[in-house]
């Protein structure tokens, strides 16, 4: 047991960094093809991936699976469609950041429909603001962000939404099942979007965004995600949602190694503050198991 959960440990830490580099491919894609198409067939992908797992599944997916999928879908799509957008405005390294802000923005919802709060939570959420204030700031402190960073905020939001859907409903439902409605459901939404919104979809456009559309979709989707689901039935879900937050991390230093991105000292305070954050809301209480 103790060689599966080091082996679980390593794959999360795995995914973690695949998430991060994720960002990178992301903001590249956004030099060849446009947001919405790119959101479509990166989860038209990830869903494809998911096929044969539940194919080889013999439990029938019943309607409460189906409408928490889209339900859940739904926050997703909002979520990863601002983000997309978010990315044609700032860096790789702020989007992994911001978006992490949705560790924070779980609980403080939560304190809203009626759970009960306490000092971490309101602690986080002071430091979380703090950081991204820095972060997004122009390094002389004159400036609260531009356009990107605000649509990754609110994508923050939209994720955080998202975690408390799937909180709900993937206790009683199949993980992998669940995770292809989600799918599903965002490359859906974000197809109609990109019909009325008149983008196009080329061979040419797929050709050039063939690395990071493979990337994102298959294995930072397919492959990631499934990696998480495994290694999560062996990891205690605190040590999982930590490690699983230093994708931010990961995502400024990969901005940093393949797009050149370049950070004040300022900006890598907040990124600090918001790390802290994030891990501070995430540990387990003394009196938890």
């Amino acid at each position: 047991m103790k060689t599966l959960n080091q082996l679980a440990v390593m794959s999360l830490f795995l995914t973690a960094a695949i998430w991060g580099l994720s960002y990178s491919a992301q903001a590249q894609a956004m030099d060849t093809m446009s947001p919405l198409i790119f959101v479509f067939l990166r989860y038209l992908l990830g869903a494809l991936m998911l096929v044969p797992a539940i194919l080889h599944s013999r439990k029938k997916p019943d309607k409460s699976l189906i409408t928490g999928g889209i339900l859940c879908g739904i926050c997703l799509a909002g979520g990863e469609i601002l983000q997309q957008f978010g990315l044609l405005y700032t860096t790789a390294g702020k989007a992994g950041f911001l978006t992490a802000l949705y560790v924070i923005m779980i609980p403080v919802i939560g304190v809203f429909i009626n759970k009960k709060s306490n000092w971490k939570i309101w602690c986080a959420s002071l430091l979380s603001v703090a950081g991204a204030f820095l972060l997004c700031s122009d390094g002389t402190l004159g400036s609260i962000g531009n356009f990107g960073d605000i649509l990754m905020i609110i994508c923050a939001l939209f994720f955080a939404f998202q975690f408390i859907a799937i909180a709900k409903f993937a206790p009683q439902a199949d993980a992998l099942q669940l995770s292809a409605v989600q799918f599903i459901t965002v490359s859906v939404l974000s197809g109609i979007a990109a019909l009325l919104a008149g983008e196009s979809c080329t061979f040419a456009g797929i050709a050039a965004t063939a690395k990071p559309l493979l990337f994102c979709g298959m294995i930072a989707i397919g492959f990631a995600c499934t990696i998480q689901v495994a290694a999560q039935k062996y990891v205690h879900p605190a040590t999982t949602s930590i490690i699983l937050s230093t994708a931010s991390v990961f995502a400024v230093i990969w901005g940093w190694l393949i797009l050149n991105e370049h950070y004040s000292l300022l900006n890598l305070a907040g990124c600090g503050i918001i790390f802290a954050a994030v891990i501070l809301v995430q540990l387990p209480d003394k009196t938890s198991a």
